[in-house]
């Protein structure tokens, strides 16, 4: 009796830490980041968010519409390669060997008066997540993407980061080799990785910047004068679904 007891106590706990854990105190909006699956969007570009190059011209596509661009949907329970909880659209930002298209960016600016009160007085967690998919695969494409959640100080100093790369080579193409991928002649199933991260954020933090930037930088392709092979000549990488939120340790 006393062993079923103590069982019992235990799964007690275990449940009531994990419905704890699952109840999260945020300060303030949960998700301080807006636009966070590109919803809104003026003319293809994703609303509230601020790019380096954004003259660079529509080949980036900036937002997709899944079904539109890249040949996604959603067939009920079969994602075909979708984020968990995917919005209508995503973020769309693509990289060629061309110089004009080697490099780009979006950023968003995110003010912490209410936090940088409670910071006076109390430990404050940040929470970042973010999903990330790419249409190629290919190892010897050299792109990358780079997410940064910079903590950074009334005069511009950066006090602490939040950072997740990424390449090619980490993703998979879910329906490679698969009939329907061969009578269609492409792939569809891009694979979405959710990356997340947490840290405690800087007594002295008035804002955290979300920088997403994405790069080609290899000097010339591995088939340069094969313009047949698009996987090392350019890359596309999506984001979906970012999240940072802030709540006392």
């Amino acid at each position: 009796m006393k062993k079923l007891l103590v069982i019992f106590c235990a799964f007690s706990f275990a449940l009531f830490g994990q419905t704890k854990k699952e109840e999260t105190a945020w300060i303030g909006t949960q998700n301080r980041i807006e636009n966070p699956g590109a919803e809104s969007n003026s003319d293809g570009y994703p609303n509230k968010w601020n790019s380096d190059y954004y003259n660079r011209g529509e080949e980036s596509n900036w937002v997709s519409n899944y079904g539109a661009m890249s040949h996604e949907w959603n067939h009920g329970d079969k994602m075909l390669g979708l984020p968990k909880n995917p919005g209508n659209n995503y973020f769309r930002l693509t990289v060629t060997r061309n110089d004009e298209q080697r490099k780009i960016n979006l950023r968003q600016n995110i003010l912490l008066d209410d936090v940088q009160s409670i910071l006076k007085i109390d430990t404050v967690m940040a929470s970042f997540k973010v999903s990330i998919g790419s249409v190629y695969y290919n190892p010897a494409n050299c792109s990358f993407a780079e997410v940064k959640v910079l903590f950074k100080s009334a005069n511009g100093k950066t006090l602490d980061s939040i950072y997740v790369r990424k390449t090619p080579a980490e993703f998979r193409d879910l329906d490679a080799g698969t009939p329907e991928a061969e009578e269609r002649g492409f792939s569809v199933m891009h694979e979405f990785k959710t990356f997340e991260n947490g840290m405690r954020v800087p007594v002295e933090a008035t804002n955290a910047e979300v920088r997403v930037y994405c790069e080609f930088p290899c000097n010339k392709s591995v088939n340069e004068e094969d313009d047949a092979s698009d996987s090392e000549n350019a890359n596309t990488f999506f984001f979906d679904n970012f999240f940072l939120g802030f709540y006392r340790k």
